[in-house]
């Protein structure tokens, strides 16, 4: 694309400096109006290009008074311009006005004195450059995690990629996106762990060597099924086809639960356990390339959606994230799946990019 006019640079600056707001603590500039956002990026590629020009700094100025809200936004966006060049942008003092905040006030003092001390000049980046250093930062934030997991894994999938992998005594594991296992067997045990995402296990019977697979402080016993486990941030998630399961609390002795086929659990670290139960083929439906709703809330359909899609999706209000669904979606097409979800609802999907959505009220 052309970066030629006013518009054009706006959109594009726009999107890589929110995409590096997401990364940081410039993270509330997605709460705040989208055109104020937009605005503050005008100004600053207005400031960056004329920084001599009277005329830029006196509508900035009146801008940044015309509404409390500026002030604020201004201050996450130069965090995101400083994480883009990794050093400080190149906002004189001489543009502060009293609408700013007081701390960023001593931010910028503190800047100066260390500007002064070090006897450097404010660097002029390139678009360029820019552009690199947004990118690599990206991935590098995005690529961290799923590095760390390669290194122990011994099956992983990425994002989008669903795998079924056969292990050595017959049973199989079919891994979700962004999932990863390390498989321990051995004389009178198989064992699995699940290091990220979700897994359909298959077992084989063998009472001599009991099937058990670990997903953070909880473990599941095999006593003959198939049957889905599910590892996030905050909870594990066991979901029963066929046959029972046997599931222990590592973190609470005495915790143990059986379940059966239809029945579902999720367990919080140092929280209660909670059950549902559903029909035994809505079970991992994942595995058909299906995300199943039967009256849940926006945001958890949105996290199963997640492991499928290759960037970020953001939900910044909670109005929406609390509203209730039924419906199977595909999660192939990530951003026709929530819009298809979010919009009869009156919330609103933005797509930054093809790696931000952002769903909001």
């Amino acid at each position: 694309m052309d970066e030629g006019s006013p518009l054009q640079r706006s959109a594009i600056w726009g999107a890589r400096l929110r995409l590096v707001a997401i990364q940081g603590r410039a993270a509330p500039v997605m709460e705040d109006s989208d055109h104020i956002l937009d605005e503050a990026t005008d100004w600053l590629l207005a400031l960056t290009e004329k920084p001599d020009d009277r005329t830029v700094r006196t509508r900035f100025q009146q801008w940044l008074a015309a509404d409390s809200r500026h002030a604020a936004v201004w201050q996450e966006l130069n965090h995101s311009y400083e994480l883009i060049g990794h050093t400080e942008p190149e906002m004189p003092h001489r543009w502060r006005t009293p609408d700013v905040p007081a701390h960023g006030a001593r931010w910028l003092r503190r800047r100066d004195r260390s500007r002064q001390e070090a006897r450097l000049p404010s660097p002029r980046l390139s678009k360029g450059r820019i552009a690199a250093v947004v990118a690599s930062m990206a991935l590098a934030a995005w690529l961290a995690p799923d590095a760390l997991v390669a290194l122990r894994a011994d099956y992983r999938t990425g994002a989008g990629e669903l795998r079924t992998v056969q292990l050595e005594d017959g049973s199989t594991a079919q891994l979700g996106p962004g999932s990863a296992i390390r498989v321990r067997y051995a004389e009178g045990e198989r064992h699995v762990d699940l290091l990220a995402g979700e897994a359909l296990f298959q077992v084989e019977p063998n009472k001599a060597r009991p099937f058990r697979v670990h997903a953070d402080e909880v473990r599941t016993t095999v006593l003959g099924t198939g049957f889905d486990v599910r590892r996030l941030a905050s909870t594990t998630e066991i979901g029963v086809q066929h046959g029972r399961v046997r599931v222990d609390r590592m973190d609470r002795p005495g915790g143990s639960y059986i379940l059966e086929a239809g029945d579902q659990l999720s367990i919080v670290p140092d929280g209660e356990a909670r059950s549902d139960h559903a029909a035994p083929q809505l079970i991992a439906s994942w595995a058909l390339g299906e995300v199943n709703a039967r009256d849940r809330r926006v945001a958890d359909v949105i996290e199963d959606i997640r492991p499928w899609y290759r960037g970020k999706i953001i939900i910044t209000g909670s109005a929406i994230a609390n509203r209730r669904v039924n419906g199977v979606y595909d999660p192939r097409d990530a951003g026709k799946a929530i819009r298809s979800m979010v919009l009869p609802l009156g919330g609103t999907v933005t797509q930054i990019t093809p790696w931000i959505i952002v769903v909001r009220d």
